[in-house]
């Protein structure tokens, strides 16, 4: 990513099912989805914790992250998404439309809310057997 990039992190749940296509002018792999983050806040006058405002947002993933992430997750899972964002404009029935959409750079289990278990593959640099003892 370039420096002039709006770079962000998410923290969120995947809220709808991953959605994985191979365009027809194209040969990279895309997946998207959304991610839910509710804000929570301490209310001083109950003494409790409430749910603020929320933000969805449409997450989109290329290539090899795609494949990966369309095998990995679902809907519910605790999520980590850094990237850049930018607006997505189409028209339709002659109206303007625009979105706001994240383009993942990189994403992974919130450990916070979850626990996993690694597989690595070849490209990692550490054998399964070293994995595994």
């Amino acid at each position: 990513m370039a420096w002039n990039e709006t770079k962000v992190t998410l923290t969120g749940r995947v809220c709808t099912d991953v959605r994985l296509w191979h365009p027809e002018d194209d040969e990279r792999t895309v997946a998207a989805f959304t991610v839910a983050a509710h804000e929570r806040k301490f209310d001083k006058a109950t003494g409790t914790w409430v749910r603020g405002r929320d933000l969805y947002m449409r997450v989109k993933c290329f290539r090899r992250l795609a494949a990966t992430v369309a095998q990995t997750f679902v809907k519910g899972d605790p999520v980590v998404v850094t990237g850049k964002l930018h607006t997505s404009k189409w028209e339709k029935d002659g109206e303007r439309h625009s979105e706001i959409e994240m383009e993942a750079a990189a994403i992974g289990p919130d450990l916070t809310q979850c626990k996993v278990v690694m597989l690595r593959d070849e490209r990692s640099g550490v054998p399964a057997e070293a994995v595994a003892a």
